[in-house]
């Protein structure tokens, strides 16, 4: 009788054990939580969100260019899906900071003053998101046309507005400066800017999409997507593809820009069955090409401008075999140009074009090879990632990265000097229209906000 006792003590202390363990360790734990930012002093807080706003890719999605590459609202994991390789600038930018310990601060954000730079001044906007919205803080005027700015931060909307919730991105607050050379006569060589390319020497920048990708100036071009529209019906006059094109080097452009670089390209061309390289005088716009035309061309040369030239971007869109000189400027997909291996997407040349001939040689001798790299520019390029819908997800990780390295919360309200709390900044739905004059109430007014 007493061993049966012991054995009761026994199990019911075991009993016991195994119930205290379940309930300390055998509940499922809560998902971890997003530490809350605190906004400043007077600032509604912004709604919680989920910890990812984006639906979970289905496995069996891969990017389709046919059905894909205008949607403008895929998904941060679709995003990462279609285009793995596409964010190496962003992330090298956000790693540089963070290896730096430099964290951009309140200060940081703002259009530059009178003795920051010597020279023109650079034409700069200051920009917020703030609760899913874009907002234009401040202009300034300066070089060159503003339509560029214009254009980033159409472009930058489309990719905002696309997002079933908008304000799932994180508020964040930039300078983007629509100079060709953001760091031109600039005295801080740690100034942190928004810009279309920067030299390779210079880190701080931030490089983002350029104007381009939503439209060119010129009416010749139109819109970026009308552009890609028409060089698919000029591509389709082709039966055998390349093959059937033009057994030419095409280039256009000025020799006000970068006239060593560009000069030695037509001295390297002359006189040759291939050439097709001719100047571009503005005044009188001799020798000017619609630029879809470049694509009958089985083979299209690059130069850098001022700094980088958008012009790239189109020929990209061309089944065409892209020559390019070595670079001194990164633009937002550099990274994914390749000049050898399996996956050779251009022919690279000496900066000044001193190898161009044999470089020509090799390529019309060996068809198949120069083919390859034509499809394969195309594959990489034009039907993935230079599509307007890859442009929509760089912005968005831009929108991240950026955050990411932000050690303030952007202010949606400032207090003047007579107590009235206003927002800051003007909505980008009404900065879009501000003119010098309107007609809103039958006669022309001035618009008092105008900059």
């Amino acid at each position: 009788m007493a061993v049966l006792r012991r054995f009761r003590v026994l199990l019911l202390g075991v009993t016991l054990l195994v119930v205290a363990f379940v309930l300390l360790f055998g509940r499922a734990r809560p998902p971890p939580t997003r530490p809350a930012v605190v906004p400043p002093a007077g600032e509604p807080a912004k709604r919680p969100l989920p910890a990812s706003s984006a639906h979970p890719v289905d496995e069996s999605w891969t990017f389709d260019v046919e059905r894909d590459g205008l949607n403008y609202g895929l998904s941060e994991e679709q995003c990462e899906s279609a285009f793995p390789q596409l964010y190496q600038e962003l992330d090298r930018a956000r790693d540089f900071l963070l290896s730096e310990n430099r964290l951009v601060k309140e200060a940081d954000v703002r259009v530059d003053a009178k003795g920051d730079y010597t020279g023109l001044p650079h034409g700069e906007f200051h920009v917020m998101i703030s609760n899913g919205e874009l907002y234009v803080l401040e202009e300034k005027k300066g070089e060159p046309d503003r339509s560029r700015g214009l254009a980033a931060l159409a472009s930058m909307h489309r990719a905002i507005t696309a997002l079933p919730d908008p304000r799932s991105l994180p508020n964040i607050e930039f300078v983007l400066d629509i100079e060709d050379r953001a760091a031109r006569g600039e005295k801080n060589p740690q100034r942190i800017r928004w810009a279309w390319a920067r030299e390779e020497t210079d880190p701080w920048l931030w490089v983002m999409p350029d104007f381009n990708g939503w439209s060119y100036p010129d009416d010749g071009i139109g819109s970026y997507v009308q552009f890609r529209e028409e060089v698919a019906e000029l591509e389709a006059q082709y039966a055998n593809g390349w093959d059937d094109k033009e057994e030419k080097l095409t280039w256009r452009g000025s020799l006000a820009v970068n006239r060593k670089l560009r000069m030695a390209l037509v001295d390297a061309s002359a006189g040759h069955d291939w050439n097709n390289v001719k100047m571009i005088d503005w005044h009188d716009r001799s020798n000017v090409m619609p630029m879809r035309e470049f694509c009958r061309s089985k083979y299209v040369a690059h130069t850098e401008g001022n700094s980088w030239s958008g012009r790239l971007r189109y020929l990209h869109n061309c089944n065409s075999v892209p020559i390019i000189h070595k670079l001194n400027y990164v633009f937002h997909y550099q990274p994914l140009l390749k000049d050898s291996g399996p996956r050779q997407n251009y022919v690279k040349v000496n900066r000044d074009w001193s190898d161009l001939k044999a470089q020509m040689d090799g390529l019309i001798a060996d068809p198949e090879r120069a083919r390859r790299i034509a499809l394969e520019s195309t594959r990489v390029f034009r039907d993935r990632y230079l599509t307007p819908a890859a442009e929509a997800c760089y912005w968005r990780r831009m929108f991240r990265n950026w955050r990411a390295v932000m050690d303030f919360e952007p202010r949606r309200y400032e207090t003047k000097s007579d107590g009235t709390k206003v927002r800051r900044g003007v909505s980008w739905e009404r900065f879009a229209f501000r003119q010098k004059k309107t007609f809103e109430h039958g006669f022309w007014e001035s618009d008092g906000g105008d900059q």
